[in-house]
């Protein structure tokens, strides 16, 4: 069986800062990349061009220039001609190059920029090393540096404005959900100074409002609570004192007790809901096991004649529940009902512990009873 695991929960405020943080990082390492890139693609195209001004230079000269020589202050070579080249120069020169430029790569004896020209019936190719003149390795960690610590720094400074900015919206939330944790009736909005946002106004309204409702329906629903528990009381009263004068009389039978016993469960329903309408924060308290007691005995006749032990048992004395005696009574009552109904033979159990009562049996439980147990044992759910 797999167990699922509990949503890990995030706060507002380290998620906006993650976030923040994160594409910041992204944010710099491109940035930096493509600094790079185009410091190198700068620095060529600055060497490609004064190779090209310099190789129409001297095309024009041409045929007033030796065959071979150097021009320019940066180390320009020229050659007319491939023979008058270098070996390793015409090894990495290919002789069927049209006019334009091109890039040689010499290993430890440089990085080239060639420039082509036709002049005659030759080819005149314009040489520059531009190893000494390009960026090394620590320029561009120095490079690097530089970027790093301006990028450190407005980092530090966006995430002081960030930090703030997210206090600003999370401190009233946190501060509504401490106010609406307590169960209190309270104005949500109270808890904003003046400067709140008005996305956040908007929700402590709403927040209000909707408590506003709730309390209506809540005095509502009290209201015919009170209403209904009064008037079923008169009919209730009159109709347990017949059963009263038929008592004294010498009525009995099975159903003159069930008689009794409806009369008393409706008692215990009337002050349940009535119970029900006054203020939750009055403090009622009962013994389930004296309740458990009064119903085994209110309902053993349903038993029978089945061979059924009852057993009540308390772990530990004075145990309470913090309901009143008749709405213990209604739902301890029905379970205790429903147990003896279901209950062909065995035995059906009451325990009395802190903080628990438990009823146990050996009948059908909560499986598919005959339609005549299942009348016997209607009751509250």
């Amino acid at each position: 069986m797999k167990t699922k695991l509990k949503p890990k929960l995030k706060r507002v405020r380290s998620l906006i800062l993650r976030n923040f943080i994160g594409s910041a990082l992204i944010t710099f390492a491109l940035f930096s990349l493509l600094s790079v890139m185009f410091s190198f693609e700068l620095e060529d195209e600055i060497f490609d061009q004064q190779v090209r001004v310099k190789a129409d230079q001297l095309t024009e000269a041409f045929p007033s220039i030796a065959n071979s020589g150097v021009v320019g202050g940066v180390e320009m070579e020229y050659f007319v001609g491939r023979e008058t080249m270098p070996e390793w120069m015409q090894e990495r020169i290919d002789p069927e190059w049209p006019v334009g430029r091109y890039e040689i790569f010499a290993e430890e004896l440089g990085h080239f920029h060639v420039a082509v020209r036709q002049v005659g019936a030759q080819k005149l190719y314009l040489l520059f090393n531009a190893r000494p003149y390009i960026r090394s390795t620590p320029q561009i960690i120095g490079y690097l540096k530089v970027v790093s610590g301006m990028a450190g720094i407005t980092l530090l400074i966006s995430l002081f404005f960030i930090y703030r900015m997210t206090k600003r919206v999370t401190s009233p939330i946190e501060k509504m959900a401490e106010v609406l944790a307590t169960g209190d009736a309270a104005d949500a909005a109270g808890t904003l100074d003046d400067g709140a946002l008005v996305e956040l106004r908007g929700l402590a309204d709403a927040i209000n409002t909707r408590d506003q409702r709730i309390q209506s329906l809540l005095d509502r629903e009290r209201q015919f609570n009170r209403d209904a528990s009064h008037e079923l009381r008169t009919p209730l009263s009159v109709a347990m004192g017949a059963a009263e004068v038929l008592e004294n009389a010498g009525a009995e039978g099975a159903a003159f007790g069930r008689l009794k016993t409806a009369l008393a469960d409706m008692q215990h329903l009337t002050e349940g809901i009535l119970w029900l309408s006054r203020d939750p924060s009055t403090a009622h308290n009962c013994k389930p096991a004296a309740v458990g007691s009064e119903a085994i005995s209110a309902y053993k006749h349903l038993l029978q004649n089945r061979s059924v032990r009852v057993e009540l048992i308390e772990k530990m004395q004075d145990v309470t529940m913090p309901v009143p005696t008749a709405v213990a009574q209604v739902m301890i009552g029905n379970i205790i009902r429903n147990a003896f109904s279901y209950t062909e033979e065995g035995a059906v159990t009451i325990e009395v512990s802190a903080g628990a009562l438990r009823v146990t049996d050996t009948g059908v439980g909560f499986g598919m009873p005959t339609p005549a147990r299942r009348a016997l044992a209607s009751g509250f759910r």
